[in-house]
Parts: C-alpha cells; sequence; structure tokens
C-alpha cells in the first residue's frame, strides 16, 4: 500500500543534514509512493487503504476513495480475487499557481485474494462519500456446510465383538 509516512511543512527550518535524509529516503521510496520529488511527481499506481471482513456468506470491503467520478472506478471479481482500479483525476484551475499540494491527478490499483471463491453475479459496488464498498458472496462451493450426523452403525464397517 503507497502511504506517505512523512510530510514536509512550510516555513519550517531544517538542518541540511535533515533535508539530505529526507532526499534520500524521498528516492528511496519513490517507487512505492504516489508522488516523488525524483522524478517530478506520480511514479504510477498508487494503492488504496482498505478492510475487508469475512462472513459465513461472503465477503465486504470498503475502500478508502475520495474524489473519484462513478465513471473512473473498475471492480473486477475472478474466482477469489478482487480487483478494484480507478483514477483521480482532480487538477488546480488553468492559470491558477499551486501554493500547496498534497495529492495530484493519480491512478489507483489494488488487487486483494480472498481466500474462498466468490460468485461474481452477486457482486454488488456502491460508491458513496468517499467509501467504495464491495459486497461478495462466496460461491455455493466455497460456503461452509453443516453435515448431518447419522446414529447408528455405518455401512461397510465390521461389529467388534467382546471378548
Amino acid at each position: 500500500m503507497a502511504v506517505d509516512l512523512w510530510r514536509t511543512r512550510p516555513n519550517t527550518y531544517t538542518s541540511p543534514l535533515t533535508q539530505a535524509f529526507d532526499r534520500m529516503l524521498e528516492q528511496a521510496f519513490a517507487p512505492y509512493s504516489s508522488t516523488g520529488t525524483a522524478n517530478g511527481g506520480s511514479t504510477g499506481y498508487q494503492s488504496l487503504p482498505v478492510n475487508i471482513w469475512e462472513t459465513d456468506d461472503g465477503y465486504s470491503a470498503a475502500l478508502l476513495a475520495p474524489g473519484l467520478e462513478e465513471q473512473s472506478i473498475s471492480v473486477t471479481v475472478h474466482d477469489d480475487t478482487l480487483a478494484v482500479e480507478g483514477e483521480l483525476k482532480f487538477q488546480a484551475p488553468q492559470g491558477a499557481q499551486v501554493v500547496w499540494q498534497e495529492f495530484a491527478p493519480v491512478k489507483f490499483r489494488r488487487s486483494l485474494r480472498l481466500g474462498s471463491a466468490v460468485d461474481p453475479q452477486r457482486v454488488e459496488a456502491s460508491y458513496n462519500n468517499g467509501v467504495l464498498l464491495v459486497s461478495m458472496p462466496k460461491a455455493e462451493h466455497a460456503r461452509p456446510r453443516q453435515v448431518q450426523v447419522q446414529m447408528g452403525e455405518a455401512s461397510g464397517t465390521k461389529k467388534l465383538k467382546s471378548a
């Protein structure tokens, strides 16, 4: 998951050694973050924070994805894997000078293996207030099944004689 672990603050004095160390960390972790000064901007795909929970009947996922347009979100389920892709297209108006920027237009992708096959025909997704909710019922063959225990002698077994 791409997460910026530090933020810079304007008008804050830092020593040259601290600045050099910060630059080194930014360059080292640039391939894993959404922005980086090493290459002047986006480094490709960003990941989304996600919560997933399981019940006997299926899985549910909540992904934080604020500021997306509905047509930019793609949700795909195949066997036991959920894949979510999209793009945040927010930009400052043309001619405006950016004073502070902590996010930029970015593509995101998240692929998660769930552990049990889901029924792709019954998967539902909704996007509301920046949260993408995905409901994924398990495939019938992947659901737990209660087995009725039969009392008595099972066929094909021999009765033990007591001596």
